[in-house]
C-alpha cells in the first residue's frame, strides 16, 4: 500500500513538473524549465522536489543554470539606468578617497598615498610647519604593505609587496635625504604588519618566515642596520627555545618604546583574541639565550598591552567582556597588582595610545567610535567632542609628546586626520583631504532603537539628500554591517552616493558579532534586522512597497530567514550565495517528514510556502564558498520561482559556476541597485 502511495506522489510530482518549470512571469517571460529528476529516486524527489539540482555534475544541472544564468543576465541587461548607474559607479571608484596609516613620531607624520597611475607614495610631513617630503615612489606593480618609523624618526622600515609575485622585501629608509639603506630583508613572514624598533635606531626586530612554509607562523629575528642576513638571530617564537614552546598557529609580535628599557612580546593564540606576554630589558636580549619573563597567558584575558616607561597598560576582559585598563609597574610585574584606571562600561574599550600628558582610549557605543583621555595615573576622565558621530581608526601618540593622532570617519563622510590637543580640542592637521564629489549635498540622521525583547540598543543611521522629506516615498535600501572591534563600526564608502543620487535613501543597522565561536546562532542578526526594518516602517521612513534590501557577502542565512520569515516586509531582496539550508544537509542525506519538522526553524529553504507572496529576488552565487554550496542558492530561487502567487516580482538567479557568468564587482553592484530601483518603481528604471 504504502509503496503505491509512493508511486502515486512520484507521478503527482512528474504531473506538476512542466508547473514547477515554466512559472510565468509578466513582461520578461518564462522561467527555464527544470531538468527531470531522472537520476535520483521517488521518495527523495516527493520529499524534495528540487533535489535533483544539488547534483552539480549533472550535465541537465549545468545546463540549468546557465540557462538560468543567460534569462537573469537578459533581464538585468533592459533595466533602463543600468548603464548610467555603472558609468557612475566607476566614475565614483576612481576618485581618491581615502586614509591609509598614519603614524606620527617626534612631530614626524608618515603616511602613504596613492597616485592616479596607482603607484604608491610614502610622505613624511612636519607637524609644526605642515612641509611634506616623498620618501618612496613604488615601481609599478609594487605596492606598499606596511611601514613603520623608527623611534626618534630617522628611519622608517616599508614593506615592499611585489603584487604580481606576490613577494615581500622590507626595506629601511632614512628620512633626512630619503635614501635606501642596503638592508633587504626579503624573508619577513608575509603576514606581518609591523616591525619593533630599538629607540637607537640601530636594530630592529621582526618576524621571519618559516623554513618550512605552514610548519608556524615564523619566530622573531633581531636584524642590525648594515649587517648581512646571514647574522640575524631569532629571539623567541616557535621553534627557538625548548624551554618556551609555541603553537603551530601562534603570532608574535615585539613592542618596544622611545621612552621604556623593555621590549614587549605579545602572542596570538590563533584565531582566539586573548594573548600571552612576554618581558625582557632591551640590554638583555641575547638570541636564543633571552631570559623572557611571561607576564601573562590566554587565561589572563589580556587582549593588548602598551609600554610607557616603567609602566604597562593592558586592556583586560577578565571581570566583564567590553574590557577595562589595567596599570602595572614592571619594576615589580605582577598581573595580580595591576592598578584599574579605567573601569569596564558598557562601552566596549577597542584601543588605547600612551601619550606624554594622557591616555587616549578609543571605545565604541551603540555602533560609534568615542574618545576618552584619562590623565596616566587613571585620575580625571574626559570624553573628547567629534565633528560629526562616525569610526575613529589609527588612534596614536607619542610618549613624548602631548595629545594624539587619529583619523575620523562616518558613513556619508570620507577618512580625515585629526589631533586631539593636550586642552582636549580636536583639530583637523589636513594630512589627507577629502574631494567634494556630492556627499556634501547628503544628510544624514543617526537613531538608535531598542532590541525587541531586551534593553540592547540598535544603532541606525539613515543616509539621504538634503532636502528630502522622509515621508516613506522614496527607494530606501536597508544593509546590515556586522563584526567585532574596530569592523563593525560605521565607515566611508564612496560608491553609496551612486545609490543616493537616485532620489533615494539608505539605512545602515550596526550588529556586532558574536566573538564566542561555541554560541553563535544561526540566526545572528536577524533580529536586529527586522526590528530595524519593522521601525522604519512603523515610524513611516518607509514602506514594504519602497523597502529593499542588500547582502554583497556570501554565506549569509539571515536573509533568506527574513524572505521566509517577513515575506511581506520587502519589496525586493538582492544577495551573494544564501545559506537557506543547514550546511549538513545534501543530496548524500535523505530528508524525512520528521526531518524537515524539525529543520524548518533553521533551514529558510523549507519554510517557504505555496500561495504565498514574496519579494522580488536576485541571487548571485559564486562557486567554491565555504558553506554556501551553490545548489543551496539554486534550489531556494528554483522553488521562490515556482511558489510566488505575486508574478510581478522576479527571482533571478545567476553564477559563474561552469564559467556561466564572468563576475565584475563594479557590473554586479549596477545590476543589484538597478534591480532594486525597478522593484520599487523609481522613475528612470524600468525594462
Amino acid at each position: 500500500m504504502l509503496a503505491k502511495q509512493n508511486i502515486k506522489q512520484f507521478f503527482f510530482i512528474l504531473g506538476i513538473w512542466p508547473l514547477l518549470g515554466y512559472a510565468q512571469l509578466q513582461a520578461w517571460g518564462d522561467y527555464p524549465s527544470l531538468p527531470r529528476p531522472a537520476a535520483i529516486g521517488q521518495a527523495e524527489v516527493a520529499a524534495d522536489p528540487y533535489r535533483l539540482l544539488e547534483s552539480l555534475s549533472d550535465t541537465q544541472v549545468r545546463a540549468w543554470m546557465r540557462k538560468q544564468t543567460d534569462f537573469s543576465n537578459g533581464v538585468l541587461a533592459r533595466i533602463s539606468g543600468r548603464d548610467a548607474l555603472l558609468k557612475r559607479l566607476k566614475s565614483l571608484q576612481s576618485t581618491e578617497f581615502g586614509a591609509g596609516r598614519l603614524i606620527e613620531v617626534r612631530g614626524l607624520q608618515f603616511f602613504a598615498r596613492t597616485t592616479a597611475d596607482n603607484r604608491q607614495q610614502l610622505f613624511l610631513r612636519n607637524a609644526a610647519t605642515n612641509a611634506e617630503r616623498l620618501l618612496l615612489l613604488t615601481e609599478p606593480g609594487q605596492g606598499i604593505f606596511f611601514f613603520t618609523p623608527s623611534l626618534d624618526g630617522s628611519h622608517v622600515a616599508v614593506d615592499l609587496l611585489n603584487q604580481g609575485r606576490q613577494r615581500h622585501s622590507l626595506r629601511i629608509i632614512k628620512t633626512n635625504d630619503a635614501s635606501m639603506l642596503k638592508d633587504n630583508l626579503d624573508t619577513i613572514a608575509a603576514d606581518s604588519k609591523e616591525i619593533a624598533w630599538k629607540p637607537d635606531s640601530t636594530t630592529i626586530y621582526y618576524r621571519k618566515s618559516p623554513v618550512k612554509p605552514g610548519a608556524d607562523r615564523g619566530a622573531i629575528w633581531q636584524h642590525v642596520l648594515g649587517s648581512k642576513l646571514e647574522t640575524d638571530v631569532p629571539v623567541i617564537g616557535p621553534g627557538v627555545s625548548k624551554n618556551r614552546r609555541f603553537a603551530a598557529n601562534d603570532v608574535v609580535t615585539i613592542k618596544s618604546s622611545m621612552t621604556s628599557p623593555y621590549l614587549l612580546a605579545v602572542v596570538q593564540h590563533g584565531q582566539s583574541q586573548d594573548r600571552s606576554l612576554y618581558l625582557v630589558k632591551q640590554d638583555q636580549v641575547k638570541g636564543i639565550a633571552t631570559a623572557w619573563q611571561r607576564l601573562a597567558g590566554p587565561t589572563d584575558k589580556l587582549r593588548n598591552a602598551w609600554l610607557a616607561g616603567d609602566q604597562l597598560y593592558l586592556l583586560s576582559i577578565k571581570k566583564k567582556s567590553t574590557g577595562a585598563i589595567l596599570k602595572m609597574d614592571l619594576k615589580t610585574p605582577q598581573l595580580n597588582t595591576g592598578k584599574e584606571v579605567l573601569s569596564a562600561s558598557s562601552d566596549e574599550l577597542l584601543d588605547i595610545a600612551v601619550a606624554k600628558n594622557a591616555l587616549y582610549v578609543h571605545v565604541a557605543e551603540a555602533g560609534y567610535s568615542k574618545l576618552i583621555k584619562v590623565e596616566l595615573d587613571g585620575g580625571k576622565k574626559e570624553e573628547l567632542a567629534f565633528p560629526y558621530s562616525g569610526r575613529l581608526s589609527e588612534l596614536n601618540a607619542d610618549p613624548e609628546t602631548d595629545g594624539a593622532l587619529f583619523i575620523l570617519e562616518a558613513a556619508s563622510a570620507a577618512p580625515l586626520s585629526y589631533r586631539a590637543l593636550a586642552g582636549g580640542q580636536i583639530r583637523n592637521v589636513e594630512v589627507f583631504r577629502s574631494p567634494q564629489v556630492g556627499f556634501h549635498r547628503i544628510a544624514s540622521k543617526n537613531l538608535s532603537i531598542t532590541k525587541p525583547g531586551s534593553n540592547k540598543q540598535i544603532a541606525l543611521t539613515l543616509l539621504y539628500p538634503q532636502g528630502m522629506e522622509l515621508d516613506g516615498k522614496h527607494p530606501l535600501l536597508l544593509t546590515m554591517e556586522t563584526g567585532t572591534g574596530l569592523s563593525k563600526l560605521a565607515k566611508f564608502d564612496a560608491l553609496r552616493l551612486a545609490w543616493l543620487e537616485q532620489d533615494a535613501v539608505m539605512a545602515i543597522v550596526y550588529v556586532p558579532a558574536n566573538e564566542n565561536l561555541k554560541q553563535k546562532s544561526v540566526n545572528e542578526g536577524l533580529d536586529e534586522f527586522l526590528a530595524a526594518a519593522d521601525y522604519l516602517v512603523s515610524e513611516g521612513y518607509t514602506s514594504s512597497a519602497k523597502l529593499v534590501t542588500q547582502e554583497p557577502n556570501p554565506g549569509k542565512r539571515w536573509l533568506a530567514q527574513a524572505i521566509s520569515q517577513r515575506p511581506e516586509l520587502f519589496a525586493a531582496v538582492q544577495s551573494a550565495a544564501l545559506q537557506s539550508e543547514s550546511p549538513g544537509t545534501g543530496k548524500t542525506r535523505k530528508l524525512t517528514a520528521a526531518d524537515k519538522a524539525r529543520l524548518v526553524n533553521s533551514n529558510p529553504y523549507l519554510d517557504l510556502r505555496d500561495g504565498q507572496s514574496y519579494p522580488a529576488a536576485l541571487i548571485s552565487a559564486r562557486f567554491g564558498v565555504a558553506d554556501t554550496p551553490i545548489w543551496m542558492s539554486s534550489k531556494f530561487v528554483a522553488r521562490l520561482q515556482a511558489v510566488n502567487v505575486n508574478k510581478s516580482r522576479p527571482a533571478l538567479f545567476r553564477t559563474d559556476f561552469a564559467n556561466a557568468w564572468k563576475a565584475d564587482a563594479l557590473a554586479e553592484q549596477a545590476d543589484s541597485w538597478a534591480f532594486l530601483l525597478w522593484q520599487t518603481g523609481q522613475k528612470g528604471f524600468s525594462l
